[in-house]
This record gives structure tokens, C-alpha cells and sequence, in this order.
């Protein structure tokens, strides 16, 4: 089902333009016979509708006014003159693979890496088949990454684990041996945790970036971590900021106020299991 009528005005218009080539033959061939009477007319409307199809092309405003969107092609309008390019509904076993695939893609190209999530494990941790293996290559060819994950106990991750079955008193996902050993293997790789401000998962190259927003709402006896996700890139519009550089300015405002890894695993030792690996210092 279409969303929009854009196409079929461009294609009005287009057939407009024809109809006026044809109007100017008959215009001639009606001087040639001395049909003047039809000429005038003929030449009026072909005049009048010439002048009305260059004020369109001119004034793109103007050509608005023909067009009807229905609300989801204005939704699309509004949000890609702010850079979002692709949704997928992670409800969708189709759309959470194309958005996988999309963002392995984006990996393999990268120059620099930036992610601020819960746990970061679908990217981190060689254990969940995802992007770790992807990450990895570019880690090994030296490619800054950037992590700012949210520190496990602070209070705002206790209250979601509250609202998850059982209460975990430690995020499962995060698997601090993992992340020891790829902070004292990748010199590229920096980890921070930050105890407020996690609202979103945001995973960003130098050429763009994914959203995915975090909620409270409890299905079953659990937080149900899936809704959607947004592919974005840089835009500039003509009124407010791009979402490429708001929802960077969210990672870099959560870096800026996050805690190195050296300075967290100081600040909870006394909650750390007693077996970890030690932390290279940097």
C-alpha cells in the first residue's frame, strides 16, 4: 500500500510537460491554417499551464501542497531529514537479523567505535555469537573502541534487576573476566561504567549510529528487552540537530562522567569476586 501520492504528482508532472510539447505542435499547425481562434486558446492554456509547472519545480513548497502523505510516509519524511535511514522492530526475527547484519557491516568499515549499553555483551563477549568476531578484527587492527557500560551495582541497575525475576544481585550478562582479559589485551579498547544516564543502547561508527532504546516494562516476570532499533546518520536539518550528533553527544556526555576501569575496580573491591584476573594498569 502506498504512503504517499509524491511519485504519482512527479509523474502528473511529467506527462504535464508532455501534454505541453503536443499543445505546441497544435499550435503551430493551427497558425499554419489560419485557425487563429483555436490558436489563442490553445496557446492561453498551454501558457498558463507552463507557467503553473515552473512555479512547482521553483517553489518546492508550492509542489507540496498537491502532495498526501498518510502518517507513516510522514513520519519517514520528518525522521530522515534527521538522519535515521533504516527501523527495525526487534520483535521481528527478520528485522533483528537485518539490523545484525547491518551492524556487522558497519563494523568492517569502521575507523573508530563508540558503544554505551547495559552489559555491551552481544559485542563483547565471544560467548553470544554476534558481533564479537567483528569487533575483534578491527581491535586487532588497532581501531580505537570506546565503552561506557553501566556499572553493575550501581542503584540504577538494581532497580532493574528488581524488577527481573529474583533480583540479580550481578548483571549475568556482565562477564567481568572477559572484560579484564580484552582490557589487558586491546591497548585500543577503553572501558568505562557510569552509574546514571544509561537510557539507550547507542553503538556508533564515524558514519553512524544505532539506537536502541531501554524501558521498564515487565512481560512475564522479566523486563522485555526488545522494541526497536534505529539505523542514523549524520544529517544537518534545517531546524534543530541531527539525531547522528545528539545521540553522540549522549555517549560523550556519558563518557565524560564515567569511571575508568582501573578507578571502578578500586572503588568496588570489596564486592569483586576474589578470583579475577588482575587489571593491566594503563
Amino acid at each position: 500500500m502506498a504512503h504517499s501520492n509524491r511519485l504519482r504528482v512527479h509523474w502528473l508532472l511529467v506527462i504535464a510537460e508532455i501534454l505541453l510539447f503536443v499543445a505546441a505542435v497544435v499550435s503551430a499547425y493551427l497558425s499554419e491554417v489560419n485557425n487563429w481562434s483555436w490558436f489563442v486558446g490553445v496557446s492561453a492554456l498551454a501558457t498558463i499551464a507552463f507557467a503553473i509547472i515552473k512555479v512547482l519545480e521553483a517553489v518546492p513548497e508550492a509542489k507540496d501542497l498537491l502532495a498526501r502523505d498518510d502518517m507513516a510516509s510522514k513520519i519517514a519524511l520528518s525522521a530522515e531529514q534527521y538522519g535515521v535511514q533504516e527501523y527495525f522492530n526487534m520483535q521481528s526475527a527478520k528485522d533483528q537479523a537485518l539490523r545484525n547484519e547491518a551492524t556487522q557491516q558497519r563494523i568492517a568499515n569502521a575507523q573508530s567505535l563508540w558503544l554505551c549499553a547495559n552489559s555491551g555483551a552481544s559485542f563483547l563477549d565471544p560467548a553470544i555469537y554476534r558481533h564479537w568476531q567483528f569487533i575483534e578484527r578491527r581491535l586487532n587492527d588497532g581501531v580505537e573502541f570506546r565503552v561506557v557500560l553501566l556499572d553493575p551495582y550501581s542503584k540504577e541497575k538494581g532497580f532493574r534487576n528488581l524488577l527481573n525475576v529474583n533480583g540479580e544481585q550481578l548483571d549475568s550478562k556482565v562477564n567481568l573476566v572477559n572484560l579484564i582479559k580484552l582490557h589487558n589485551k586491546f591497548p585500543s579498547l577503553q572501558i568505562r561504567f557510569a552509574k546514571y544516564g544509561m537510557h539507550a543502547t547507542v553503538f556508533a561508527t564515524e558514519s553512524c549510529l544505532f539506537v536502541d532504546p531501554y524501558h521498564v516494562a515487565i512481560v512475564g516476570d522479566r523486563i522485555e528487552n526488545r522494541s526497536f532499533s534505529l539505523l542514523i546518520e549524520p544529517a544537518t536539518p534545517s531546524e534543530g540537530l541531527g539525531l547522528y550528533k545528539l545521540f553522540k553527544l549522549h555517549f560523550d556526555t556519558l563518557w565524560r562522567t564515567s569511571t575508568s576501569f582501573e578507578d571502578w575496580i578500586i572503588e568496588v573491591s570489596d564486592r569483586l569476586p576474589s578470583d579475577l584476573p588482575k587489571l593491566k594498569a594503563r
